[in-house]
């Protein structure tokens, strides 16, 4: 018994050593996908994909795995397709008092549900990091979320608060020492100033962008400085700046983005030479915008040529790609719309849910008050039928003991009594009995009586020159309920194949019917009778017999 309580003890053991160092391995695991997460995301997903059934973590693990795989995702700028993931960890983290990582899940839930092209919630939750940010040293993830929320904000064309998030973002990513998120923030303030048709102070801000931004942003940027230029008339600086641009183009399509920009210039300026070499170049894009930008362009070119039929030819191939792009704008409008309209009605849902809340809250006040109260009086009331109680259970007391001694003094005399009754009960149940016996005896020699002299009978026996089908249920009746109970039933549990002849010759054998008469009845000869009573006699005893022996079976069954 030692031996197995020392086996069993050192398997327990060895089971919570195991599960220690599995929780250790996933806890090092975590740490290590973290500390890769700024540089190395593409490292830091796969460690996070080799956790198996994360489901299965402590709630604390699995929120980080959920953080953790949000963020690898968003730092390789993988579209996310669903918010579940990220949800799990704001549940988790708004519970806690890390105020950091509460901002970054809120963050990265905006993230997500912006790729989700919902807008609305997006925003609420950019909002609540920022409010979070405000009393944390984070100033690069501040300056995200005021640069998102601006983003947001232009979306809906709300250009003011738009500028005012932006331009709170440069100054995050200035304390960051951020110079590429400084020119890429400035770059969207000019963007917005273009929307308001602010151009000079969008030439402002795109050329102090393109002094902080990097290689990869300057083409862009360059290409939309020019085309501010190019709204204000200043197309010599325009010409001068797209020309920076052309010369950092790598792919055809940027060079067709930026060749629409020359084109426009030199067309502006008087070059129709060159202005028609570059839009041409530009017809190779694959952008639907450049392209509806390059037809309205050429058309133009055409029209000022006087080349009506060539005007007509591009300016016809202007109006499909600008009905593609019209198209496509109503559709993302209609889902940004679509969006809103989900989260109103969301945010109605939250709002009824918690009136109606509230509402329940209040009932529920006045049911527990209403309780209390009526708990009180019940406590009363039982108190004071306890007493009363108390007060009839001595007074039964005490005529328990009283009645207790006459019950002793009658005891016998109702054994007697009992004993002289229980023996009239059994004189009156055999009489009863012996009653209903004759009684049941004379009824059925009465019915009998009255069968065997009715005119049924007396049609079996003489009067009937076959068997008549219409008083013939009448007979069976008779027999089965006045003379011999359930005969034709039992007949058929013995045979239950047997034919509506054969019945008839069993029914009328039990009536004592001659054989020479049920022949007669039955319209045969006697012999046919005969051989059909030595074959009903096999069929209901299985053995074989005589009809006579028929005759004996039917009688006495």
């Amino acid at each position: 018994m030692i031996k197995l309580l020392k086996q069993l003890l050192s398997l327990l053991f060895f089971l919570l050593l195991a599960a220690c160092n599995e929780k250790n391995e996933i806890t090092s695991l975590l740490s290590e996908a973290e500390s890769y997460m700024p540089v190395k995301p593409d490292s830091a997903l796969c460690l996070l994909d080799s956790i198996k059934h994360p489901e299965r973590l402590s709630r604390k693990e699995q929120a980080l795995w959920c953080f953790l795989y949000t963020a690898a995702q968003e730092k390789k700028q993988i579209k996310h397709t669903s918010d579940s993931l990220i949800q799990i960890a704001v549940r988790y983290y708004e519970k806690t008092d890390w105020g950091e990582r509460k901002m970054q899940a809120y963050y990265y839930c905006g993230r997500v549900l912006q790729d989700l092209n919902d807008a609305p919630q997006a925003q609420a939750f950019y909002l609540k990091a920022y409010d979070l940010g405000k009393t944390l040293d984070a100033p690069a993830l501040s300056g995200e979320l005021c640069a998102n929320l601006g983003s947001l904000y232009t979306l809906q064309k709300l250009y003011q608060p738009a500028l005012n998030y932006q331009k709170k973002a440069v100054d995050y990513f200035m304390m960051d020492e951020d110079t590429v998120s400084v020119s890429v923030t400035l770059r969207n303030i000019a963007r917005i100033y273009v929307c308001e048709n602010k151009l000079d102070s969008a030439v402002i801000y795109y050329s102090i962008a393109l002094l902080h931004t990097s290689d990869l942003y300057k083409l862009n940027m360059s290409n939309e400085l020019a085309d501010a230029y190019n709204r204000v008339g200043d197309y010599e600086r325009g010409l001068s700046v797209a020309w920076n641009a052309y010369s950092k183009t790598k792919t055809r399509e940027d060079s067709c983005r930026v060749s629409l920009t020359l084109g426009d210039l030199y067309f502006k300026i008087g070059k129709m030479d060159s202005a028609y070499h570059y839009l041409s170049f530009a017809r190779k894009s694959t952008d639907l915008r450049t392209l509806c930008g390059t037809y309205r362009n050429l058309s133009l070119f055409e029209k000022s040529r006087n080349n009506f039929q060539g005007y007509m030819t591009v300016y016809g191939q202007f109006e499909i790609l600008r009905d593609s792009l019209d198209k496509q704008l109503h559709e993302e409008m209609l889902a940004r719309v679509e969006s809103l309209y989900n989260y109103r009605m969301v945010e109605r849902e939250k709002e009824n849910y918690k009136l109606e809340a509230d509402r329940k809250t209040v009932y529920l006040y006045r049911f527990l008050a209403g309780g209390s109260f009526l708990l009180l009086v019940a406590v009363c009331v039982a108190f004071c039928l306890f007493k009363k109680k108390k007060q009839k259970e001595e007074q039964l007391d005490q005529f328990l003991r009283f009645q207790e001694q006459k019950y002793k003094e009658s005891q016998e005399y109702l054994k007697e009594r009992n004993v002289t009754i229980a023996k009239l009960e059994q004189q009156i149940a055999a009489e009863q009995k012996r009653i209903e016996t004759n009684t049941l005896q004379n009824e059925r020699k009465l019915a009998q009586e009255t069968f065997f002299t009715s005119d049924l009978y007396l049609g079996l026996c003489t009067k009937w020159k076959k068997l008549d089908e219409t008083q013939w249920p009448e007979v069976v009746k008779a027999i089965d309920h006045v003379l011999y109970r359930d005969f034709t039933s039992k007949i058929r549990m013995l045979y239950p194949r047997i034919s509506e002849l054969d019945l008839v010759v069993c029914c009328l054998t039990r009536l004592d019917i001659p054989v020479g008469r049920i022949a007669s009845l039955l319209s045969v000869n006697s012999q046919a009778i005969s051989n059909k009573r030595k074959r009903l006699y096999e069929k209901l005893t299985n053995q074989k017999g005589t009809a006579q022996d028929f005759d004996e079976f039917v009688k006495d069954f």
